[in-house]
């Protein structure tokens, strides 16, 4: 874990001190305090920005987990890794200083293959990191998240011996002409990241706790799928995700499935994470070969295979305000109005107080429900890529509901004369909407496309 120096901002000169009248001889009001660094969600773009972030991997070890959003709407165990993150440079794209993190090769996680060999880095894929640092004048590890893209693979030296206090970094070939064998050993190979923004949370990423889930959404249930969900299942080309061609009722209804419906939602976090609270094992009493005693007493030494075999879809119902703001201008959600389909993927089981707390994590295509008159094309369906946004944060469905839940919870906590304003204005807003309906222009305006209208007549006769 890495600690680094906040930079300090330029504090306002004080006009008057504490306590001195002004000239009318009223007292002087106070100066707000400006909040403290890192105390709240911030975004970070800026070269200078990014300097400051990125100089504890220079200082310490700053372990990573990074993420390939393609490979994620390709495979269900492949495209997450880990590494460590040992240093940065700047360079110029197209004139414009970007920033570029060197990190060590990434190591493969969650069972499968972080770089298949059928599917290797290309310049320009998206990328995202998630790392932890401890900065100074902040209450404790601030969480980052970094989006950029991937450059190219190197070789790194952290001291050059030609430069010193200087790094190295660029093609092995290059590294074995120009340097000793035993500045080669201690060396690594790594892959180069430009960074464009960076996102930090301090305390961890944003998250919606049960105090919040439990007001807005009922009825959860945990639907196990033995042989795979759709978004798990096989071709002979690899993972596939076209479509589940079943109706959602005919789907849902499946007589091998396991239904787990004594399940409370304990948390979503904004980075795509689902938390349950479950009384049973898993996998246990699911009818497939998976549901093995080994599996069953173990299941985060065989998370791979769990998600290839088995499909995690979760369902609830959601308060009629929040339903009908989300089905709004999106006839596709899977189910009825008020229900939400969510298809997961596993991540880890803890043990608990007389139950279970299990991590799944959203998958990144969305779920929808193709409802048209063509037999051929009605059932359930994932999102095409070419609609799906970077990043299982901006899941359709998922991201949506986030959004509306933590707005309604706040206009709900808000006081009551609060409240009164906001339905004042909103009153007055829709009563002016009204008695602007079928005015498209104001006098104004209108005069003035007159006068070019006119204008351009002169102009063809005169032509």
């Amino acid at each position: 874990m890495g600690k680094v120096k906040a930079e300090k901002k330029k504090g306002v000169k004080k006009k008057k001190a504490a306590g001195e009248k002004a000239a009318d001889g009223a007292k002087a009001p106070a100066e707000k305090q400006p909040p403290k660094p890192f105390s709240r969600p911030e975004l970070f773009s800026k070269a200078k920005e990014l300097q400051t972030l990125f100089a504890p991997f220079r200082e310490a070890e700053v372990n990573a987990e990074i993420l390939r959003p393609r490979m994620q709407t390709e495979s269900v165990e492949n495209g997450r890794g880990q590494g460590l993150l040992c240093g940065f440079s700047f360079r110029k794209f197209k004139e414009v200083p970007k920033a570029v993190v060197f990190m060590h090769a990434p190591r493969s996680k969650g069972g499968g293959a972080f770089e298949p060999t059928d599917r290797f880095l290309t310049a320009g894929e998206q990328v995202r990191l998630t790392y932890t640092t401890t900065v100074d004048d902040s209450e404790g590890p601030v969480y980052f998240l970094a989006k950029g893209f991937f450059l190219r693979k190197s070789f790194y030296i952290k001291e050059d011996p030609n430069n010193a206090g200087k790094h190295w970094a660029g093609p092995r070939e290059e590294a074995e002409k120009k340097f000793s064998k035993d500045v080669l050993v201690r060396s690594e190979d790594i892959i180069e990241i430009r960074i464009d923004t960076v996102n930090s949370f301090p305390g961890g990423p944003g998250r919606t706790d049960r105090q919040v889930l439990e007001r807005y959404l009922s009825g959860a249930k945990l639907l196990i799928f033995p042989g795979g969900g759709g978004w798990n299942q096989k071709s002979t080309q690899g993972n596939f995700f076209d479509a589940i061609r079943d109706p959602l009722d005919k789907y849902v209804e499946r007589e091998d499935l396991k239904v787990i419906d004594d399940i409370v939602i304990d948390m979503f976090e904004n980075t795509g994470d689902i938390t349950l609270m479950i009384k049973e094992r898993l996998v246990e009493g699911i009818d497939h070969e998976v549901a093995r005693p080994s599996v069953i007493k173990k299941p985060n030494e065989n998370i791979g295979e769990i998600n290839i075999k088995l499909g995690f879809l979760l369902y609830f119902r959601m308060d009629e305000g929040i339903a009908e703001s989300l089905a709004r201008g999106f006839p596709k959600k899977a189910g009825k109005e008020v229900d939400a389909y969510l298809p997961l993927l596993l991540e880890r089981v803890e043990d608990a107080r007389e139950q279970y707390r299990v991590t799944f994590r959203v998958f990144p295509r969305d779920l929808i429900e193709e409802r048209g008159r063509n037999s051929m094309e009605r059932g359930l369906k994932f999102m095409p890529p070419y609609a799906l946004h970077q990043g299982a944060e901006n899941q359709n469905t998922f991201s949506k509901l986030l959004i509306l839940l933590n707005q309604r919870f706040r206009e709900d906590e808000k006081p009551e004369e609060d409240k009164l304003k906001s339905e004042k204005l909103k009153a007055s807003v829709d009563k002016r909407i009204e008695e602007r309906r079928g005015h498209h222009t104001d006098e104004k305006l209108k005069s003035a496309f007159q006068d070019r209208v006119s204008a351009k007549k002169r102009k063809e006769e005169e032509g």
